[in-house]
């Protein structure tokens, strides 16, 4: 049975492992090492910061937050972890607005838009569209959300 989509206002989060497919190529015993330890990142992070992963794809995932500080709290979390000791090259991208909510995942032109300002990064960045800029300025100097 499907469930009726749900519109609702999002901040939207991608990661992604830089490399990936030439760390397998040349030491696959590692990039799945190397996987296995940004899914136990993610999976922590991101419940201790109130957001939701919606989707690993390969050596990506989808992220969803109701609030822009709370995604970029969980990115800059995140990115430390992925520096120390685990050493995961990981870019991140982040935008905001309306998604649809379907059957446990999450469509949108927003979701495309978090995709692509995630592709232009590079290992260790945290990349936002001017869409969450703006969010986050009303936010802490107006202290409305969204």
């Amino acid at each position: 049975m499907r469930e009726n989509p749900k519109h609702q206002f999002a901040a939207v989060m991608f990661a992604d492992i830089v490399g990936y497919t030439a760390l397998m190529q040349n030491n696959e015993k590692q990039a799945l090492i190397k996987l296995k330890n940004f899914k136990l990142i993610l999976g922590t992070k991101v419940a201790a910061n109130n957001g939701q992963i919606i989707q690993f794809y390969g050596d990506g995932c989808l992220v969803v937050f109701e609030e822009a500080t709370a995604a970029l709290n969980c990115a800059m979390v995140l990115q430390k972890a992925f520096q120390g000791k685990a050493a995961i090259p990981v870019r991140i991208g982040l935008h905001e607005g309306e998604v649809v909510f379907r059957d446990n995942n999450v469509f949108g032109h927003t979701v495309n838009i978090a995709s692509r300002v995630e592709s232009m990064g590079i290992s260790g960045a945290i990349l936002m569209s001017s869409n969450f800029q703006e969010s986050l300025y009303k936010s802490t100097f107006f202290g409305g959300t969204n």
